[in-house]
């Protein structure tokens, strides 16, 4: 039940980064502090860092096998992701595809980061 709730509270840490990070591209294109072009490249990196670092965080709790903590939280936003945009009729294509697996990559990533960071006790 702890591991569950530790999943959660980080799942929910990493929305709240996505969400935050994308009202901030938003505010500073709106108020033309950065241009399109940064705002694009901002729109594609900032899931990578959300779940770099949601992934670190839960790598940090696990015991063993960091990787699978970074993919099992990066398959759950993934499959959140799908769900909001077939609601929203978003056309799924190979491109979209290709940026899961990255995402998933960069998830497993940081679980690994995070479990080799881990203080001995």
């Amino acid at each position: 039940m702890a591991y569950l709730k530790n999943l959660s509270k980080i799942l929910g840490i990493t929305i709240l980064m996505i969400l935050g990070l994308s009202f901030l591209n938003t505010i500073l294109y709106y108020f033309d502090i950065i241009a399109s072009s940064v705002s694009s490249v901002m729109k594609l990196i900032t899931p990578l860092i959300s779940f770099f670092i949601g992934s670190y965080f839960l790598g940090k709790k696990a015991k063993k096998k960091g990787f699978l903590e970074g993919l099992k939280l990066g398959g759950i936003l993934i499959l959140l992701f799908l769900i909001i945009g077939s609601l929203t009729k978003h056309s799924f294509s190979i491109k979209m595809m290709f940026y899961y697996f990255i995402l998933l990559f960069t998830a497993s990533v940081g679980g690994m980061a995070g479990i080799n960071r881990k203080k001995e006790n």
